[in-house]
């Protein structure tokens, strides 16, 4: 369900899990008898910033997610959603409804999962753009935040550090449209080979 998304990974400790273990056992028995229809915002124009506070690489940085900043990107939220909204109210979706369940009360039982710590609205379900702001959330597969030219260059070398290479998701400006393990495992391969091509040249030089 994610309740853990809620907790920060320094403060996971034995009473914050169990309180994150109880939440679901609080909620309508109704709730885990079905699924959920993620809807994913595509290439969004909105940014935010992520900045170190510290040179400690165990501290956390500061992120500013900045989420629909770009009022585009709310439309495409609210067009996603009234598209689920047809999807679900469709001839083939009537059997795995429950009889005379709207479309504002599966709202509303979604409106009581805890995906993130951003306060609830009592107008979620009569706002889709309100239920957007409301529920929206970084799933999974982070990334960003080693840019090529900000943070790395173009072979992935961080700036000024020699011998230091960023080999993972951060430097892309986007997500794959699927899960990016295989593209990530294609860029380490690609990147392992032309490092130990780099090393052989450089034997043969010296």
């Amino acid at each position: 369900i994610g309740q853990l998304a809620t907790v920060p990974p320094k403060q996971r400790t034995k009473k914050a899990i169990a309180h994150a273990v109880r939440i679901p056992q609080e909620l309508p028995d109704l709730a885990f008898r079905g699924g959920f229809i993620l809807e994913k915002i595509a290439g969004p124009l909105s940014s935010g910033h992520l900045g170190l506070l510290t040179t400690n690489v165990d501290d956390n940085p500061s992120v500013t997610f900045n989420y629909f900043q770009n009022p585009q990107d709310l439309q495409h939220c609210v067009q996603g959603m009234q598209i689920i909204s047809k999807l679900i109210k469709s001839p083939e979706f009537t059997n795995f409804l429950y009889h005379n369940t709207t479309v504002e009360q599966l709202l509303n039982l979604t409106t009581t999962f805890p995906v993130n710590l951003i306060p609830k609205h009592t107008n979620d379900t009569s706002s889709l753009k309100q239920f957007c702001r409301d529920r929206v959330m970084t799933i999974w597969h982070y990334h960003g935040g080693c840019q090529v030219g900000r943070v790395v260059y173009q072979n992935y070398h961080v700036l000024g550090v020699y011998a230091l290479r960023v080999i993972d998701g951060s430097p892309s400006n986007f997500s794959a449209g699927t899960n990016p393990q295989a593209t990530v495992m294609m860029l380490g391969r690609n990147m392992g080979v032309k490092i130990l091509k780099e090393r052989g040249q450089q034997n043969k030089r010296d």
